[in-house]
C-alpha cells in the first residue's frame, strides 16, 4: 500500500511540472512571435494608389545620410518630394528623412493610413552616386 501511495505521489508531481513546463513553454512562445511588417517600394518618379488618392515620388532634392564606411557624428537626412493627388487637387510635399528611418504618417484616408518608413538604398562609400531610390511604406488598413 505504502509503495502504490509513494508512486501515486511521483505521478502526481510528474504530471504537475510537465503541466507547468508546457505553461511556460506556450508564454515564451508568445512572446518570440513578432508580425513581420509588409513594406511596399514605390521607384522614383513611379506611383501608388491608396483608394482616390494617387501618391508620386517626384524627387530626391538631397542625400545628406552618413554612409556606413565612413564615421560621422550625425547620421544626416535625405530631402524627399512627393505629391499626393486626390483626384482634384495636387499637393507637393518636402519630408526629411531621418537616415534611421522613422513612422511618419504622409496619407490618412477613410480605409487606410501610410506611413513612410525609410529610403533605399542606403549610401555604403562617400563617392556613391545613388539612382535608384525607393520609397519604403507600409499601408495600414483604417480601423473602425
Amino acid at each position: 500500500m505504502k509503495l502504490y501511495l509513494f508512486f501515486l505521489g511521483i505521478l502526481s508531481i510528474t504530471c504537475s511540472l510537465n503541466a507547468q513546463n508546457s505553461e511556460k513553454n506556450t508564454i515564451e512562445t508568445e512572446k518570440k512571435i513578432e508580425v513581420p511588417e509588409i513594406l511596399t517600394k514605390v521607384n522614383l518618379l513611379d506611383y501608388i494608389e491608396v483608394g482616390a488618392y494617387t501618391l508620386t515620388f517626384t524627387a530626391v532634392e538631397s542625400d545628406g545620410r552618413c554612409p556606413k564606411q565612413v564615421t560621422c557624428v550625425w547620421p544626416g537626412e535625405v530631402n524627399i518630394v512627393i505629391e499626393i493627388n486626390n483626384g482634384i487637387d495636387t499637393e507637393q510635399y518636402r519630408i526629411s528623412v531621418p537616415a534611421l528611418g522613422f513612422n511618419r504618417v504622409i496619407l490618412s484616408t477613410d480605409s487606410h493610413k501610410v506611413y513612410l518608413k525609410n529610403i533605399e538604398p542606403y549610401p555604403i562609400k562617400p563617392d556613391d552616386k545613388l539612382e535608384a531610390y525607393k520609397l519604403m511604406l507600409k499601408i495600414e488598413p483604417q480601423t473602425l
